[in-house]
């Protein structure tokens, strides 16, 4: 059995990135690291591409263990003394986060409200054993759909606010179709997200909420005792996440391989999941860039599956090359990467339903560019082309000046 491996040539930056977030580096990471410690002259874009990455924590805990050592001290100490108050920056957010989303689940749960908490804090303690090793910027709470305006009622109590200001017309039909609602805090700076649906409801797929409420697991953070997902659907709901997003970011593939390594999989049981789902490309493409990145440990059914599908070979290297691409707001990278997320969708009717929503169906940018009375929704199928010519005629115009 062979896995085809990329054929992209990574920048040396994201070559030190990653190696950085290897779990236990080789002799090739380490000896890289230090041969490549000295060569840094630009410390702002490296910071910037481990921000964007959501990797600094990790990259930190690596330069400050080869900080510690004799052999890289003085190649790592510049390094280190600048990524350690941006760290600590992240270490007092997450503190700060974790907090409040222990506060607002006890308020749930004084209330007699299900919620099971997912990313975030809990997928920080589930995957990486610490709060503080992982950058996340809102809690993601997954609630049921009744249960949506007490609990907007609840944290507008607790000074809450919507992030986005919808009428009541606007907040039925968002309720209707969306996924989630965003909360903020305007005192501490935290954001929330209430979901109570994974995927929006035109999606081609959808996963099965009443599994993933049956199977919850409770895990421990502070002391408390929080609910979460069990740990196979949590694997499979990161790989889709990932995928959907064409993984901006390598921590979403790093959670993947953690939450492997810290876990022993019941991986039957995960395909019998993923089987029939319409996710099952999602699904191995999220273990394929584990595999490539980090080389994840994975059983040989899953490896064999990997080294026979071409297009996650293919979906690879646009997502490696995508990392090296600054200026991706072009027509043209817009089509290209929509290519791409077909890719990933399983036959032709979920490919035709897909490309109907992003050309036609209405969004949520057309409710907030005018506000029309339901005599006159249909006139939303012409406002969406219009406002999509101007967003991508409007890019082009700004790339190429």
């Amino acid at each position: 059995m062979s896995i085809t491996h990329t054929k992209t040539d990574l920048s040396d930056e994201l070559k030190f990135l990653i190696a950085c977030c290897q779990t236990e580096p080789s002799n090739d990471d380490i000896n890289f690291i230090n041969s490549y410690l000295p060569t840094i002259t630009n410390y702002q874009s490296l910071i910037a591409a481990a921000t964007r990455h959501g990797i600094l924590p990790l990259v930190h805990k690596t330069i400050k263990s080869l900080s510690q050592s004799n052999y890289s001290r003085s190649s790592s100490s510049t390094l280190f003394s600048k990524l350690k108050p941006l760290y600590m920056t992240i270490v007092q957010r997450n503190m700060l986060m974790t907090s409040e989303l222990l506060n607002i689940l006890k308020l749930l749960r004084e209330n007699k409200i299900e919620a099971l908490t997912f990313k975030g804090p809990a997928l920080s303690q589930i995957a990486y054993g610490d709060i503080t090793l992982r950058q996340y910027s809102d809690l993601d709470i997954l609630i049921r759909k009744e249960d949506i305006y007490k609990i907007d009622t609840l944290l507008k109590d607790q000074s809450y606010q919507h992030i986005n200001k919808l009428t009541p017309y606007q907040e039925k039909i968002w309720i209707k179709h969306a996924k989630d609602i965003g909360l903020y805090h305007p005192k501490s700076g935290v954001y929330t997200e209430m979901h109570w649906r994974l995927m929006e409801s035109h999606y081609p797929m959808q996963l099965d909420l009443d599994t993933i409420w049956d199977n919850q697991k409770t895990i421990i953070i502070n002391g408390k005792e929080i609910k979460t997902f069990a740990t196979e659907d949590l694997l499979l709901f990161l790989c889709i996440h990932g995928s959907k997003h064409l993984y901006e970011r390598i921590e979403w593939i790093k959670d993947i391989d953690l939450l492997i390594r810290s876990h022993d999989i019941d991986w039957e049981e995960i395909d019998k999941k993923v089987s029939g789902s319409g996710f099952e490309t999602m699904y191995y493409l999220g273990l394929h860039l584990s595999y490539q990145l980090f080389k994840t440990e994975l059983p040989i059914s899953v490896l064999e599956h990997i080294s026979i599908a071409r297009k996650l070979t293919n979906v690879t290297e646009y997502i490696l090359d995508s990392w090296q691409n600054e200026n991706t707001n072009n027509i043209k990278d817009t089509i290209q990467r929509l290519r791409i997320k077909l890719k990933l969708l399983p036959g032709f009717k979920e490919k035709i339903k897909h490309l109907h929503i992003i050309i036609l169906k209405p969004s949520y940018n057309e409710l907030w560019f005018v506000e029309l009375p339901k005599s006159l929704y249909w006139l939303y199928y012409f406002i969406r082309p219009y406002l999509l010519l101007k967003k991508y005629f409007t890019k082009q115009d700004a790339y190429t000046q």
